[in-house]
């Protein structure tokens, strides 16, 4: 009996024992608890005052943006009145120069009003012609003379003027002369060959006794798949190979068609 009695105050002794400590525990982590509060309760209030002085301060960026946005858009503003002042003054001007220079030019715009019919008349007849072999670049030259004409804010000078003339001139000249020079043929076989050939005037070009065509788009000579009868290409050879003196010789007055109907004339 005593031994249980014993035990039992034993037991009861341990219980308050561990009571106390889970007290003891429990009291410092009830401190521990409040000083964490305690701190963080001072971090949170400084990180707010924190972000509050750097939105004062982004506040007081962005007020000076706008006020330096405002003054930009005041600036501008004063640029596009004085740029709008300006396009009408100058318009205004534009108009009375115009006016000024339609009184001035008087009859010469009638003169450049022709001068621009014959460059593009004369190029048209370039184009297709068998001089255009040996000067190749006057049409380009003729175009930008036309549209030169055709502006009122540009005008020719007198080498220009002189040249459409000579141009004019030329062609005229070459039309009563029988030139030999060489250049690319295109074959009966459709191949591409240097060879020498006899101009004569603005109507035939041959080489090697054939009868050769002038096809403006390409530029080129081409021999005719067709010969015309003998006596016509002997004629042809006889002259490529004079050296001067009168030499007999069938021109094509058309350019071109009655050789064509020659051709295709059955044999």
């Amino acid at each position: 009996m005593k031994n249980k009695i014993i035990k039992a105050a034993a037991i009861a002794g341990l219980i308050f024992g561990l009571g106390n400590t889970a007290y003891a525990v429990q009291a410092v982590s009830l401190d521990e608890l409040l000083q964490q509060v305690k701190a963080g309760r001072v971090k949170d209030a400084a990180e707010n005052q924190k972000r509050v002085e750097e939105f004062q301060r982004d506040r007081n960026r962005q007020q000076q943006l706008l006020k330096e946005m405002d003054n930009e858009r005041i600036r501008q503003e004063g640029i596009s009145q004085a740029l709008e002042s300006a396009f009408e003054a100058n318009d205004a001007q534009i108009i009375d120069l115009e006016r000024a220079l339609q009184e001035r030019l008087g009859e010469l715009k009638e003169l450049f009003g022709v001068l621009q019919q014959a460059a593009g008349d004369a190029r048209g007849n370039f184009d297709t012609s068998v001089t255009q072999i040996q000067f190749p670049d006057r049409g380009e030259w003729l175009t930008e003379f036309a549209q030169k004409m055709g502006s009122t804010t540009r005008m020719p000078t007198l080498a220009e003027i002189e040249r459409i003339w000579f141009e004019l001139q030329r062609e005229m000249t070459e039309s009563a002369r029988v030139v030999k020079l060489n250049t690319t043929v295109i074959n009966a076989q459709g191949e591409e060959e240097q060879r020498d050939v006899v101009r004569v005037g603005l109507f035939n070009v041959v080489s090697d006794g054939k009868y050769l065509e002038y096809v403006p788009e390409t530029g080129r000579l081409v021999e005719l798949q067709r010969q015309p009868a003998g006596r016509y290409t002997s004629r042809a050879d006889d002259l490529q190979d004079a050296t001067g003196g009168v030499n007999s010789f069938a021109v094509d007055p058309t350019r071109g068609q009655l050789l064509a109907l020659l051709v295709n004339r059955p044999a």
